[in-house]
């Protein structure tokens, strides 16, 4: 059996990942110059060409797309092996996922796992921006949207809607809240400021001065200021499931707005093949599921 130097394989599927020498030497610590002589070996080696080098960047070619595939799934399958043999390495899980996502839903549920899992860490890393799954080292993000993203499987987690709440306290001695309750000075917005916007567009409320109240970095400032009797919260159902059940929050009698965004689980197909990771995927996806019914793909 012909095998290539492994070096050349991996500068070939980071530049395949990326279809850019340029991004590839970054994320390898390397000079361009090192990832093209790389790859210029490694078609001498298979006696094919790869890439076709384009005017704007490079694309692969059907050797190349085939090739690709394997590397991904073989590098994968060398770097789960070396996490598990390592002399007195614990198994640590990366996830990357919004602050918001992480105190309010993600956090709170891991200790469950913990408890299933022992010897395997979960870290989780906080971060709005989008991650290079790959070059960050990261094995799972959770992420907000329309579930489209090339290359990685994307798995629905929780639907999307957003909910109007206020703490009991603020419409005390009432334990219904009103949408006629609501007002502009006492709304609570996150950086997502157009959501009240469009929640009045949908409820027919054109009276309410969305422009008016307090704008927070992240959804985390505008529950807690809600809890706290600050005004009114406009926040994703799936993120305050804990403050309603205790009655922390109560919704407002006016309606949720649907929207076709949701938390999605996203992650390279390859990562599945460590059990410890596919452990970690199983149990998020059974948490999600519990709470939405079944909803979780």
């Amino acid at each position: 059996m012909r095998l290539p130097p492994l070096i050349a394989v991996r500068f070939f599927e980071a530049t395949a990942r990326h279809l850019s020498v340029r991004r590839a030497a970054v994320e390898l610590h390397v000079t361009p110059g090192a990832v093209s002589q790389q790859i210029r070996k490694l078609e001498e080696f298979l006696g094919c060409t790869l890439f076709e080098r384009l005017p704007r960047g490079l694309a692969l070619t059907r050797a190349g797309a085939e090739y690709q595939s394997a590397c991904s799934d073989a590098l994968a399958v060398i770097g789960h092996a070396t996490s598990r043999v390592a002399a007195g390495a614990r198994r640590v899980v990366l996830v990357s996922c919004t602050p918001g996502f992480a105190v309010q839903w993600l956090v709170p549920r891991l200790q469950d796992f913990q408890q299933h899992a022992a010897g395997l860490d979960v870290h989780v890393s906080t971060t709005n921006r989008t991650v290079d799954l790959a070059g960050d080292g990261v094995h799972f993000a959770v992420r907000h949207g329309m579930g489209k993203y090339p290359g990685l499987r994307a798995e629905a987690l929780l639907a999307d809607d957003l909910v109007p709440v206020c703490s009991p306290r603020l419409i005390a001695p009432r334990r219904i809240a009103r949408a006629r309750d609501i007002d502009g000075p006492r709304l609570l917005h996150d950086e997502h400021r157009g959501d009240w916007r469009l929640w009045c567009e949908a409820h027919r409320m054109p009276r309410l001065n969305t422009d008016q109240g307090v704008v927070f970095a992240d959804s985390n400032g505008a529950i807690e200021a809600a809890v706290a009797g600050r005004g009114f919260a406009l926040v994703r159902r799936a993120l305050i499931a804990r403050e309603l059940a205790t009655r922390a929050l109560i919704g407002v009698q006016a309606g949720a707005l649907a929207t076709p965004l949701a938390y999605h689980l996203v992650y390279a197909a390859p990562a599945l093949i460590d059990p410890e990771l596919r452990r970690f995927r199983d149990w998020i996806v059974a948490q999600a599921g519990q709470e939405s019914g079944g909803g979780a793909a």
